[in-house]
């Protein structure tokens, strides 16, 4: 009995463990790692009411900074739309995108970063797009090096530092969980017995995470206020895209758990046949 109680215990602590760091896991890798972060991005470009927000915002702040005279923003804004429709598949596009999500990472969680705030640098989407319209147009088009564009607000710093802290936490727990499935496995008076315990462990992790985005996403954009076309498109696409994402490793996750839990199942009752 106090073997079966100290595998029980174990097994507790690695489900536990697993509920707390597959979401800490994804988070570090999409999020707080910056190559990760690019390549969660990347395929924003792709959606069309975001370029168009794109477009919108880039006309916008070259009005204000002086750039365009007012009577030529509607024109230069169709022809910077047209171009960014147009350009949208070339290779020169997208590469421009990740530079500014790049850009983006590094004004959030780089070594200099002292913002309470998600900034979106897209410099280089507005070279990018203002070199492709400069013939189409007869205002000359000039885009400064950085164009910093606020997305929303924090509700401190301390919300983005302990994203950083993922990485490591992450590991961690990863520790953790393999730790105590290991332990639950010596201490089971059946491995077959711990090995049905764990799979469906893996299932309880992917169902009680599955429930728990599904219930907490919709709150992070109600609460989540954005002043402009296109705030409210970036933060749409990387609660919709974070949603999709993360659903996808918790319904792997439970699938395996549940395909083992099969097997391991039949396995447990052939010794009694």
């Amino acid at each position: 009995m106090i073997r079966t109680g100290f595998s029980f215990l174990c097994w507790a602590a690695a489900v536990v463990a697993a509920i707390i760091t597959v979401p800490t896991l994804w988070i570090a890798t999409h999020v707080a790692d910056e190559d990760g972060y690019v390549a969660f991005t990347r395929p924003f470009v792709a959606d069309v009411e975001f370029r168009n927000a794109i477009v919108a915002t880039i006309t916008d702040d070259l009005v204000s900074q002086g750039g365009l005279p007012t009577a030529a923003k509607p024109v230069i804004e169709r022809a910077l739309r047209a171009v960014a429709t147009r350009t949208a598949q070339q290779p020169g596009f997208t590469e421009a995108w990740e530079e500014s999500q790049r850009r983006t990472h590094q004004l959030t969680f780089g070594p200099d970063a002292d913002t309470d705030r998600l900034t979106a640098d897209i410099g280089p989407i507005a070279t990018f797009v203002a070199k492709q319209v400069s013939n189409d147009v007869p205002v000359r088009v000039n885009v400064p090096d950085k164009l910093i564009v606020p997305i929303y607000e924090a509700p401190d710093r301390e919300v983005i530092e302990q994203v950083d802290k993922t990485q490591n936490r992450s590991l961690i727990g990863l520790l953790v969980v393999g730790g105590a499935s290991l332990l639950c496995l010596v201490f089971a008076r059946r491995r077959i017995n711990a090995v049905v315990g764990l799979a469906a462990g893996a299932v309880i992790t992917g169902g009680v995470l599955l429930l728990g985005t599904g219930l907490a996403l919709p709150e992070v954009l109600d609460r989540t206020p954005a002043r402009t076309p296109f705030a409210r498109e970036m933060r749409d696409l990387l609660v919709d895209r974070a949603s999709d994402s993360l659903n996808q490793w918790l319904l792997w996750t439970a699938v395996i758990g549940a395909v083992v839990l099969v097997i391991a199942g039949l396995g447990r009752a052939i010794p009694r046949r």
